[in-house]
């Protein structure tokens, strides 16, 4: 896989790790520390682990809680108990579908996973992220329009 095309895979999955919204009607949020764990299946290298602040909705059971851009959309979005499932479809210059789950972790964290696949730049991809978050703070959330 070119270098080119991993940088812009993992600027995507650190996206959806963590967050990133278009503007909104700002809410009261939790901010969150989360660190993303990347894997690229062929990859020869370990990826390093990311961590970042991110600024999230208060409700947790939200799909709201699964960030995406404009080119990716939710289906088969389901809560059960402390878990929420989710399908992430996305297309474009690179078309992907990742199948992914996080469960609270009592009021103030999450964890979660998921394994992405698809193409880019007409390579075959597959991607396993894990990530945790810890609320550290309130902030002002604006969720996606």
């Amino acid at each position: 896989m070119k270098i080119r095309n991993l940088a812009a895979l993992t600027a995507i999955a650190l996206g959806l790790a963590s967050g990133g919204s278009v503007l909104a009607q700002p809410r009261e949020g939790s901010l969150y520390r989360v660190t993303t764990q990347v894997e690229m299946v062929g990859l020869p290298f370990k990826m390093p682990d990311q961590t970042t602040e991110v600024c999230g909705p208060k409700d947790h059971t939200s799909e709201k809680m699964v960030p995406h851009d404009e080119n990716c959309s939710i289906t088969d979005f389901e809560v059960e108990g402390n878990t929420s499932r989710y399908t992430l479809v996305c297309t474009g210059e690179a078309e992907l579908t990742a199948k992914g789950e996080f469960e609270q972790l009592g009021g103030d964290a999450y964890r979660g996973k998921m394994n992405m696949v698809g193409t880019s730049g007409g390579q075959s991809i597959e991607m396993n992220m894990r990530f945790e978050g810890k609320r550290i703070g309130a902030c002002e959330y604006s969720p996606p329009a």
